[in-house]
């Protein structure tokens, strides 16, 4: 579970509120340190700390013996031209393309992205969203993780109404617009083929992330809707990384397998391998995401292109309408993608109007 914010911040948040409602007005004195100590329970030294930060950002003035007074007109730190992103490890080839895509479309706006990682940690990720705070970025860029929810820094920009555009997926109960890969289509196109080339009629959709995770939903949805409107079955099959081994005897009763990314289904094909079960031949599987491997193992896996380079300029444009006051609709904004038919399918040639990698 997050720790709950520093007492410092919320004896800050709640001056800030204070201010921002009308209760406490130009020059209105703002609660004494002693106040604040019996109020909050707390040190002198962490009233001081929220007393510092809110006279270093303007929002208060003192007057030495007397005490703290509310500014008529709040000084407003100066705008600058930094970004904050928030995005997995560099490694990934996901976050590379989109980190790309960011920076060409920013640097000719004269905007430069600042960036920080993020492992899925939610105290971790508030202490990175903090830092690009401090630097006073003008938005945010996030990639975020199924519990970035529980973060109390990304909360508290959402809250605070600070333009951020998620990337990659959409988090249940983070509002904001998204920038996606056309998963639902990408997952549609996959089992249609499996079904239609292949004949494929019990098949399981394996995810190690749950379907709150826009991504993970929408290829699942899609999967699901091609197996109904072709007389076949999916299922949903739900594991943790560590137990993609395990429950290799469970899936060789399917004769498809649809892994949710290009890493699961690698693992699987490893799993496979070792139980002796043949690919193709006697299980067919297909991924998502076409990582640079994904050509390489044996065999070749078939799976669906993202155009992360897109998804980053599409990202960085709607931040920029945001920025500029512009409206923007909350809704999931789609990046096409292609199917990429290669031999773990089971296809020994490929259709000329489907893409061959």
């Amino acid at each position: 579970m997050s720790k709950r914010l520093p007492m410092y911040r919320i004896i800050k948040n709640f001056i800030l509120e204070q201010i921002r409602s009308g209760e406490l007005k130009p020059d209105d004195r703002v609660p004494s340190e002693k106040e604040l100590m019996n109020t909050f329970n707390v040190s002198r030294i962490t009233v001081r700390r929220a007393l510092d930060e809110l006279a270093a950002e303007g929002y208060i003035y003192r007057l030495q013996g007397v005490g703290a007074f509310v500014h008529e007109h709040p000084v407003r730190k100066a705008r600058t031209n930094l970004i904050g992103v928030l995005i997995t490890p560099v490694s990934d080839y996901l976050s590379v393309g989109i980190l790309r895509g960011m920076e060409r479309y920013l640097d000719k706006l004269g905007f430069h992205p600042v960036v920080q990682f993020s492992t899925g940690d939610p105290e971790k990720e508030s202490e990175r969203i903090q830092k690009l705070r401090n630097l006073n970025v003008q938005g945010f860029i996030i990639m975020p993780h199924e519990r970035s929810l529980q973060s109390q820094e990304m909360r508290s920009i959402m809250s605070e109404g600070i333009p951020v555009v998620f990337v990659d997926r959409a988090i249940d109960g983070l509002k904001g617009p998204s920038v996606t890969s056309d998963n639902k289509k990408g997952g549609y196109d996959l089992v249609a083929h499996l079904i239609e080339v292949h004949g494929s009629k019990r098949i399981a959709f394996v995810t190690w992330e749950g379907t709150n995770v826009s991504s993970v939903r929408d290829r699942y949805l899609g999967g699901l809707q091609a197996a109904k409107n072709l007389g076949a079955q999916m299922d949903l099959v739900m594991c943790e990384k560590e137990d993609l081994q395990r429950i290799t005897e469970r899936l060789s009763s399917y004769d498809s397998i649809f892994a949710c990314t290009d890493l699961i289904a690698a693992e699987l094909m490893v799993n496979f391998e070792v139980n002796g079960i043949k690919i193709p031949d006697e299980i067919r599987i297909v991924g998502f995401d076409d990582r640079p491997f994904s050509r390489y193992i044996d065999p070749p896996l078939t799976t669906v292109h993202q155009f992360p380079e897109e998804i980053g300029k599409k990202a960085s444009a709607i931040l920029m309408a945001l920025l500029n006051g512009e409206t923007v609709t909350e809704d999931e904004h789609l990046v096409p993608v292609e199917l990429v038919i290669r031999s773990s399918c089971g296809c020994a040639g490929v259709a000329p109007s489907i893409k061959n990698a």
